[in-house]
């Protein structure tokens, strides 16, 4: 029996489900919008007053940086401020672009303590990908390492596996933003690390490693083992023309690893300190032909400069900046280097020296009397170059990655602190100093 008022009813319910879905339909709309719209990348942003150290040789006393869709849309003293930008005034302090770790540890565990950069299993260890280590946020006790890195204007660090091993494995280039390795990195692999000098651990094993003489024996051993490997895959594609069903060589991750060091698609970064041990890096570079050789470390690298310099070697100075010659006379390591014309970057090997303590470590070499200009590009736009990535980051130029820091004051005034710091764009991190309500 069909009942009257029914069909209505039913039409009402029906109406108010349907208005209902509209409005959460709107809502969602709006919401959508709202978000797109606070997207740092879309909001364009002038940073006006500041002094501008670029790192290109041209400086600004008073100008202004122009952010948009994350890069540098222009910077000078005499630049128009788009309509609707959002304008910061930040008189008074000092611009410079992100500073960059030549050389770090990242996220890989304490130094001295129990750390993911070495697997001490194997001295020759090519194919081991340091982006499979790095935690994101780092590693107890210090699980802000990334945040505090961040704090103190280091906005990009080349992370690399430890000195454990003559070949470590493969480098990455982080920026220290987002949620996961994959997000920051920005290059991988970067470089092959390796390492030369007596390898105590495996010497106690009774395995070679024992002296220098088998360590750089084992870097020729792995070089020579890729070229057969390159070798019989060359074989093996000949044959395929003529016999479709050739069998391929069995696959090598190690020897395919080292192929990109022969095949100089791979810089080389060697973990070395004393003369003769920077030596040998030399030799093996010119007898393989690397695409590039630099150095971490090379405490006694003043004693060869002239030989670094002749080679095109670069060398990457820190955690130790102070050396003192055979006669105790102090050598300012990155300036002595600089001035005999050797390509210099200063790092802080994280965790050895923190990742927050980058410009300190320039610092010291400003204190002992290098130009304010070089050391600044040791920490900035030298490390973009040896990476093979100074067409992005490293210095303040129109069309570049917006990573920049906004200082108090003097970058090398240990006193002065970051108060604003961009990485593509994105205020990542801001002093507590300026109160939420700064602009």
């Amino acid at each position: 029996m069909i009942q009257k008022g029914k069909p209505e009813t039913s039409w009402k319910k029906l109406s108010i489900i349907l208005f209902s879905l509209v409005i959460l339909l709107f809502l969602s709309v709006i919401t959508f919008s709202a978000d797109h719209s606070a997207d740092a990348t879309d909001e364009i942003i002038a940073l006006s007053g500041a002094r501008i150290l670029t790192t290109t040789g041209q400086n600004f006393d008073r100008g202004i940086i122009i952010i948009k869709n994350g890069k540098i849309a222009e910077v000078g003293d005499r630049v128009e401020i788009p309509a609707g930008a959002r304008v910061i005034d930040v008189s008074g302090c000092l611009i410079t672009p992100g500073l960059i770790d030549a050389h770090s540890h990242l996220g890989l565990g304490p130094s001295g303590g129990v750390t993911e950069d070495n697997e001490m299993t194997d001295p020759v260890t090519p194919q081991l990908r340091i982006i499979d280590s790095i935690h994101p946020e780092g590693v107890g006790p210090d699980r802000n390492q990334f945040l505090n890195a961040v704090a103190e204007g280091v906005t990009t660090a080349v992370v690399r596996p430890g000195s454990g091993n003559v070949i470590g494995g493969q480098s990455a280039v982080l920026k220290l933003r987002g949620k996961t390795v994959d997000e920051m990195c920005i290059l991988f692999p970067a470089d092959m690390k390796m390492a030369l000098g007596r390898k105590g651990a495996y010497a106690q094993k009774g395995q070679m490693p024992m002296t220098k003489m088998g360590t750089a024996y084992l870097v020729r051993k792995a070089m020579l083992e890729a070229e057969e490997y390159r070798k019989a895959l060359a074989a093996y594609e000949r044959e395929k023309k003529k016999n479709p069903e050739a069998q391929p060589p069995a696959r090598d991750l190690k020897k395919e690893a080292m192929l990109l060091v022969l095949e100089q698609k791979l810089p080389v970064h060697i973990h070395v300190g004393s003369a003769d041990d920077i030596m040998t890096a030399v030799r093996l570079a010119r007898e393989f032909k690397f695409k590039k050789l630099s150095l971490a470390h090379a405490e006694e690298a003043y004693k060869v400069a002239e030989e670094l310099a002749k080679n095109d070697v670069a060398v990457v100075v820190g955690p130790r900046m102070i050396v003192y010659d055979d006669n105790n006379q102090l050598i300012n390591l990155a300036d002595f280097l600089v001035k005999k014309g050797v390509f210099v970057c200063i790092m802080t090997d994280a965790d050895v020296v923190q990742q927050p303590f980058l410009r300190t470590q320039a610092a010291i070499a400003v204190k002992y009397g290098m130009d304010p200009e070089q050391a600044l590009q040791a920490i900035t736009i030298n490390p973009a170059r040896l990476m093979g990535l100074d067409a992005r980051i490293g210095s303040l130029e129109k069309g570049k990655d917006a990573d920049l820091v906004v200082w108090s004051g003097d970058l090398f005034d240990v006193r002065q602190e970051a108060l604003r710091v961009f990485i593509d764009g994105r205020e990542i991190y801001r002093n507590p100093k300026l109160g939420k309500t700064a602009n």
